[in-house]
């Protein structure tokens, strides 16, 4: 599955990441060791014309080398393009024949042996702050394509389990001066995490409001190494 989040580093530089968030579970595939790496100076990766060239790229890798796509870094008017193969071999000659379908792009590219999948783990696969804006965003799409009005304040519920009842109690306390209450305690017996509880606040959902109020929330579970299951409501 591919998904795609922003963000912005320590020196204020920013970037749009796009990643096959599928990769993750068989991460490192110990027969593809060899990371390729293609840069395109191209200022816009949603362009009609890079993405045809993008998919082509990825359909001729795939068949020719067996190689995975891994994801793209757009930044500073450049588009990072990655794959794990089992070797580099004719890597260089496929992208100059792809290039040669498409619009021409000046471009570098090369490889390097990452048996351990650090360039997918570490800088392309979102940490569980931005795997929570990506379930926000999502949530939030799909609440405006029913007619949703993000501004209207509502009752909006959120879901914890932890290990134990007395880490639950001390999250609940953590919330009362932010305006939480509980609503109701439930169970999940299949889990290591069994005791969970439903909070609520009402609020509005807008994107500024709900990442606000879910890295709070997110940070607060920690504390207790609990889990957060996210959040839902109903239309405004």
């Amino acid at each position: 599955m591919i998904e795609f989040y922003e963000l912005t580093d320590e020196e204020g530089v920013d970037s749009r990441c796009e990643v096959d968030l599928s990769l993750f579970d068989e991460a490192p595939q110990a027969e593809k060791p060899w990371l390729l790496w293609l840069f395109v100076k191209n200022s816009d990766p949603l362009d009609t014309n890079f993405i045809s060239f993008r998919n082509d790229l990825i359909d001729t890798l795939q068949s020719q080398l067996n190689a995975v796509y891994a994801g793209t870094i757009a930044k500073e008017g450049w588009c990072e393009l990655y794959f794990y193969a089992s070797s580099p071999k004719i890597f260089e000659n496929l992208v100059a024949q792809t290039m040669g379908r498409h619009q021409s792009y000046p471009y570098e590219c090369a490889s390097a042996r990452d048996s351990k999948w650090e360039m997918y783990l570490e800088r392309l696969y979102p940490d569980p702050y931005i795997t929570l804006t990506i379930q926000n965003r999502h949530t939030i799409e799909a609440l405006l394509e029913a007619g949703d009005d993000l501004t209207l304040e509502r009752e909006v519920e959120h879901y914890f389990y932890f290990q134990t009842k007395s880490a639950l109690e001390r999250f609940l306390q953590s919330l009362t001066p932010h305006g939480f209450s509980l609503k109701e305690y439930v169970e999940d017996n299949d889990s290591d995490h069994t005791y969970g509880a439903i909070v609520v606040k009402t609020e509005s959902i807008t994107h500024e409001q709900v990442k606000e109020t879910t890295l709070m929330l997110y940070d607060a579970v920690l504390q207790e190494h609990g889990n957060y299951e996210g959040w839902s409501t109903v239309l405004g």
